[in-house]
């Protein structure tokens, strides 16, 4: 599974890269490939991930993505969850979010 993270400068996903990736491990899901990047640095490769995770810094794109996206789940990231780092929350969504693709 590969998983693109996106915020506005690419930075803060940073810390929440590495809670997804520990949380993955923890449930198992050892195969888990997760980039994170700034949105002006994703317009190519789209296609070479299963879902997209937005920062709530660019919530406003989510529609656009989802255009991009070809049917692949994006998700934003709640402003409580990203603030707090909370990647066991996210990932859940992330899990949910891929079984009902």
């Amino acid at each position: 599974m590969k998983i693109l993270l996106v915020c506005y400068g690419g930075l803060s996903t940073g810390i929440m890269k590495m809670k997804l990736e520990e949380q993955a491990k923890l449930d198992g899901y050892n195969d888990v490939v997760i980039n994170a990047a700034a949105i002006s640095e994703v317009e190519s490769n789209l296609g070479d991930y299963d879902i997209f995770l937005l920062g709530p810094q660019i919530r406003y794109a989510v529609d656009d993505f989802k255009l991009k996206a070809n049917g692949k789940p994006v998700l934003v990231i709640s402003a409580p969850d990203f603030g707090m780092m909370r990647g066991d929350n996210v990932w859940k969504q992330v899990v949910e979010a891929l079984k009902t693709k």
